[in-house]
């Protein structure tokens, strides 16, 4: 039986704890500068929506502006987080490499790359799409902390799904996965990646769902062809080295 508490496993725990540590101090400091923003970023965000937001409470404003500086910065700190999390990487497991700095490059820019796509493009359709079922009965009356969490909620989730390539890179160089088995799992994928769309996607109607559906099937797809280039240059290294 693997001990839990072994030196190599107590050393990954140490860095862990200092890396939530630095990721604290660097949040915070951002969080500081991002409450200078957040009226003007509030006001973008009110654009997409188009109408005004109640308070359920007095606080409600001054705590939801402080949520926003919050998000705003964890936003920001995303490309130290992930030169993070490969340093550990790199330290603790067989994903080593002079090409560290190339991951974190890429990384941050299919988290961007997710995020924007959520933000242009999924919630200005699943926003328009949910308040067309007001009538002169039935008016949305939508919370400002309610909406900001609705908001972020989905950028960040996009922001990470964005990521799968990269995961199944550092999969595949760890050894984990590798094409054959993504070739032959491709339908689970398909059928998961369709119940996680209808599952997250903000509306029920097949053009929302087909707007996470699709760009995660693609990033699937590109995804095999990078563990596929992985796999000839690990061949490659072997055949030179006979």
């Amino acid at each position: 039986m693997t001990n839990i508490f072994s030196e190599s496993n107590l050393n990954i725990l140490r860095d862990l704890r200092s890396l939530l540590i630095r990721i604290l101090i660097v949040t915070s400091t951002i969080f500081l500068a991002m409450l200078f923003f957040v009226e003007k970023i509030m006001r973008k965000l009110n654009e997409i929506i188009k109408m005004k937001l109640i308070l359920y409470s007095l606080p409600e404003a001054f705590m939801s502006y402080l949520k926003l500086a919050l998000f705003l910065s964890l936003l920001v700190v995303v490309p130290y987080i992930i030169f993070e999390i490969v340093k550990i990487l790199n330290k603790h497991t067989r994903f080593k490499g002079n090409k560290n700095f190339i991951v974190v490059i890429v990384a941050t820019l299919l988290f961007y790359s997710g995020a924007a796509f959520c933000y242009l493009i999924v919630l200005p359709s699943g926003i328009k799409f949910l308040l067309q079922y007001q009538t002169e009965t039935i008016k949305p009356m939508i919370a400002l902390s309610s909406y900001l969490s609705f908001v972020f909620t989905f950028v960040f989730t996009f922001g990470i799904m964005f990521e799968l390539p990269l995961f199944m890179f550092i999969l595949g160089s760890l050894g984990i996965i590798s094409v054959k088995m993504l070739n032959q799992k491709r339908r689970f994928f398909i059928l998961g990646n369709s119940i996680l769309s209808a599952v997250l996607t903000p509306t029920p109607d097949v053009f929302n769902l087909m707007l996470m559906m699709v760009p995660l099937q693609v990033l699937y797809e590109l995804g095999i062809i990078v563990v596929l280039v992985t796999e000839r240059q690990k061949l490659q290294k072997k055949l030179d080295t006979i």
